[in-house]
Formats: structure tokens, sequence, C-alpha cells
């Protein structure tokens, strides 16, 4: 398989790779060198044998061909990944080569983001990109292990759910500005998230017989543009029953500020166009918040939605499949502490089961007792 030779004092060894090159490295002692030419052999008969070559390349060369792999994945991610790399993991880690980011580095970094301020979010989420991009390497077989999985990322803590009272979501959505409270109606009513409703078109809204069908989300990149794209899952594509109240505040809406033809969108801003988030926080939902005496983000009215249909008694699957979840386990994950009366209703009805077991036990122990004093009275 290879061989080793004695050059000045030192033990070269050499072999040749499965792609037919001389490889060669020197070691001081022979049994460092016999040692290392017995791991290159089993390597290469386990097929995880790698070109120190791939390992050399500086991560920022190495992004670009990340980048590359990743134009099948939706833009939406292809800008993340593109945005993350730039701005926070490459200015950090651009002149390291592969094979040699140590853990400990990374996770300084990950510190230093933490103590400078950045949202533990953002830091996660930076976290998340550099070890994608150093997995497909992995993958690609530029280096033999993700130093990202020696590293403790920091913990994101969970942001707490907000939830409004009926009260409270008629204040809300009559507090904006008349262009824009059907939007909250209808997102306290549908629980639809906020890059469905921007994107959803007149064909899409039948107020007759009440029905919202979500087929697409409407998202923003980074660069201006706006993407047409399917929902989130297959699970997100759904037809939704509103309300009589709301199909009628809708109505008039569509007559007053909607956008023309069938896939005119139904919320548009006054120049025509879909509403941009930030522009709209700012503009409108914040103020209103301020005037409601109110404090939420807008994505808790969809949190509202579900707590409400909750309180009515709706049953979690029907839930499920109204608000578009991937499966029943993401709703009970989510929203289970909002069931304490399932727990409930379980133990009374327990309990009557139960007592009625209990009660034709005894009613068969007397019935028993009797039979048993009757025959013994006829001997």
């Amino acid at each position: 398989m290879g061989f080793i030779e004695r050059r000045n004092g030192r033990y070269r060894a050499r072999y040749r790779d499965p792609l037919g090159g001389q490889r060669c490295e020197t070691f001081t002692r022979k049994a460092d060198a016999e040692r290392y030419l017995r791991e290159k052999q089993v390597e290469i008969e386990r097929g995880q044998w790698l070109d120190p070559r791939g390992a050399d390349v500086p991560l920022s060369v190495w992004a670009e061909e990340f980048l590359a792999l990743a134009r099948r994945l939706s833009p939406t991610t292809q800008a993340t990944y593109r945005r993350d790399l730039s701005k926070y993991i490459l200015p950090r880690f651009g002149a390291y080569r592969l094979g040699r980011l140590p853990a400990g580095e990374i996770e300084n970094w990950l510190n230093d983001e933490v103590a400078d301020g950045t949202a533990p979010s953002s830091v996660h989420r930076h976290y998340r990109t550099l070890r994608r991009v150093l997995q497909v390497a992995v993958e690609k077989q530029k280096i033999a292990a993700n130093p990202c999985d020696r590293v403790h990322p920091p913990r994101v803590p969970r942001r707490e759910m907000m939830f409004l009272s009926w009260d409270q979501a008629v204040d809300l959505a009559e507090a904006h500005d008349e262009r824009y409270r059907a939007l909250i109606y209808l997102a306290v009513d549908s629980g639809m998230r906020w890059s469905e409703l921007v994107g959803l078109r007149r064909a899409r809204l039948d107020v007759r017989t009440r029905k919202v069908r979500v087929t697409e989300q409407l998202i923003r990149l980074e660069a201006g543009e706006w993407l047409r794209k399917e929902p989130k899952t297959p699970a997100s594509v759904r037809s939704i029953t509103i309300s009589a109240v709301t199909a009628d505040i809708l109505g008039e809406h569509l007559e007053r500020f909607a956008a023309g033809g069938p896939d005119g969108l139904v919320f548009p801003n006054r120049a025509g166009n879909a509403i941009i988030s930030s522009s709209f926080w700012g503009a409108y939902f914040s103020p209103a918040l301020h005037r409601a005496e109110l404090s939420c983000r807008f994505h808790d009215l969809r949190h509202t939605s579900v707590a409400l249909a909750i309180a009515d008694g709706a049953h979690p699957k029907a839930i499920q499949a109204r608000m578009g979840h991937s499966s029943i386990n993401v709703t009970l994950d989510r929203y289970g502490h909002l069931f304490p009366e399932l727990d409930e209703a379980i133990a009374v009805a327990f309990g009557e089961r139960l007592a009625a077991a209990r009660a034709d036990r005894e009613r068969k122990v007397v019935h028993a007792a009797f039979g048993q004093q009757g025959r013994e009275r006829g001997r």
C-alpha cells in the first residue's frame, strides 16, 4: 500500500491515494509514520479517504461553491444564507482553511455576538447557517467532520405567546385605519399568517360562501423584490370558513379598497402594491396598539385565533386543519397548555363511569345476596 523512506534523520511515509496520486507525510519517529500508513490504508479500504486539498481551501472560497449548490433551495433560504455569510460569518472566518476551523473559536464568535447585544435568535441563526455550510462540506467529502457538532450555541428563550380577548381584538381592529381594519378582523377570524394575508387575491376569497382558499404566500426578499411561493407546508394549503360578521366586513372592504380583477390583492397599500411589514408596523399597527392600550405582535393574532377557538370548544384536529399545521402534534405541542378543560372533562367522565360501574356492582351483590337467602328458605 505504501512505504517509508528515511531522509535526513526523518521518516517519510508515501502511499498512492484512490485517485492515483502520490501522497506523503514526514515524521520524526518511524512508529508514527507506520501508524499513518495504517490509518490511510483503513480509510481507503472503508471508502473514508478524503482528498486533503478539499480541506485546504479558504472558507470564503467554499462559501461560493456552497451558494451555487444551494440554488435549488427557495429564494428566501438562499437570501438568508448569503446575508449571514457576507455580514456575519466570512468577516470572522473567511480566511480560515475549511479543515482548520476550531470549534473553540466558533463558540467564542457566538459568545462575542451575544456580548455585543445581538439577539439570541439571530446568533442561533448565524450558527445554523455556518453549521449547514460545513455539513455540506462533510457530505461533499471536503472535510471529515463538522466542527459545529462540538459547539454549544446560545439558548434561544421562547417568546411568550400573547392572546387577546374578543373585546381586545375588536378594540385593536377598530383602532386601525379603515383601509386595514378588515385585515385585522380576518387575521383573528382565520388565523392566517402574515404572508398569506398580504398575498391574498380576490379569486381566493368568496364572501358569499364565507370561504378563504389559502394556496400561496407572498414574501418580500431583501433586495425588495416580491416572491409568490407555495405555503409553508402542504397542510398549509387549506380552505377556511370565516364568520358571517367578518364576511360582511370583507364585502365592504372589497368594494372600497381591494385591487381590481381576480388576481388583485385584497389588502393592497395606498399605492396599490403589497404591504411591507415594517412600514405597516410603524405607520399603522404600532399606533393602533397604542390607541387600544395593548401590546402584542402581529403573529399573536394567529395565536389569539387558536386561543379563542379553544375557549369555544373547538377540537384540536379542527384547529390543526384551520391553522395549516403539518400535524396534530404541532398543534398540541404549541397550544396544548390551552386545553385544561379537556383534562377536567376526562376526569369527570371517568368519575361518572366509575360511579356507574360501582353502583352496578353493588346492585349485583345485593341481588345475589337476596337470591341466596331465598334458596336457603326453600330448603
